[in-house]
């Protein structure tokens, strides 16, 4: 039996229902962001679980099936006093988006009657029936939808319990996997800079880059307890190096700002303008693609054609957006 083909079938079939929906935006996520996100947490999964013992066949379909049906989500539902509304099992629980088209994830959740469960545990059961079809064993299937129900864990779980639940090291790796690169390292950031401008042209009109920017600190140091929350040696040393990573582009981007017409031509601060540009549905792969086939080579173009006595700061800061796009996308791959 050929699990790489399988597997290669079950990402086409995840990447077909996550455009099964025509909204554009539920709270921090966006069309593109879903599939995006998917890769990015199994590579680092498997990286996480390479050092680890992992079953990495297991790990790799968990990984891909573990947000199968998330974009059934809506907005996170509070109550009178503006709190998060928890399920029994102390999740946060949402509203539901229904999708405008169907297809195999659609009509199994439907024929299931999954409405209103949590994305980790109706995702599990259409893994299970998706799994069951393509013939594989139920020794694979159940370790596989069991890591997926463990993506999500509350936070009011006493530490005996999640000790005894989170015991195998792939449930460990895509959970560390999972909340990593949502909350830490460039990934993170770049998810961030679409989160914001889209918040601050909703409620504005308008999204200014330097109020953007005087906001990032704040940001950088909400997110340091995410570090202590992972399960794994090997995740807490990336994660680790990834907060660094953000609090080192916080002071180059205050530098930056102090030559703002430059940077914003050549800098961090002008690829940050760029992404701040691609809000609608903020697409990972072509952002970076174009980072490097167009936006860099676009203004090395410029140096060599104009005359620029600042040539030397043009290109340092140009350095620095190489810098950003190369660690960005070994981040996307697992291996930052």
């Amino acid at each position: 039996m050929d699990y790489q083909q399988i597997l290669k079938k079950l990402e086409n079939i995840v990447a077909e229902t996550f455009y099964l929906w025509d909204h554009k935006r539920v709270g921090f996520y966006w069309p593109h962001y879903y599939l995006d996100h998917t890769l990015r947490v199994r590579a680092m999964s498997l990286e996480i679980g390479k050092k680890t013992g992992a079953d990495l066949t297991v790990l790799a379909f968990a990984a891909t099936l573990h947000d199968i049906t998330k974009r059934y989500d809506g907005g996170i539902l509070t109550d009178a006093q503006g709190n998060r509304v928890l399920d029994e099992n102390g999740l946060w629980k949402n509203e539901m988006v229904l999708p405008s088209k169907s297809n195999v994830v659609t009509n199994l959740y439907h024929e299931n009657d999954l409405y209103y469960k949590q994305h980790n545990v109706s995702g599990a059961l259409i893994a299970d029936r998706l799994l069951s079809d393509y013939g594989l064993p139920r020794s694979f299937i159940d370790p596989v939808t069991s890591v997926m129900k463990k993506h999500l864990k509350p936070d009011n779980l006493p530490p005996d319990e999640v000790e005894a639940r989170y015991k195998d090291p792939e449930s460990r790796a895509l959970y560390d996997a999972d909340i990593m690169d949502a909350n830490l390292g460039y990934v993170a950031f770049h998810r961030n800079i679409h989160i914001h401008t889209y918040n601050m042209k909703k409620k504005t009109g308008k999204a200014d880059l330097i109020t953007y920017i005087d906001v990032i600190p704040n940001w950088v140091n909400m997110k340091k307890p995410f570090v202590d929350k992972l399960f794994t040696e090997a995740a807490r040393e990336v994660a680790t190096s990834r907060h660094l990573r953000k609090v080192e582009l916080c002071s180059k981007l205050d530098e930056e700002k102090k030559d703002i017409d430059l940077n914003r031509n050549y800098g961090l601060l002008g690829a940050i303008d760029y992404f701040m540009g691609c809000t609608d549905d903020p697409n990972f792969r072509i952002e970076m693609d174009h980072l490097r086939d167009g936006w860099i080579p676009e203004r090395k173009e410029r140096l060599k054609k104009e005359e620029n006595h600042r040539e030397g700061a043009a290109k340092e800061a140009l350095g620095r957006v190489e810098e950003f796009h190369s660690t960005i996308e070994r981040e996307a791959v697992g291996l930052l």
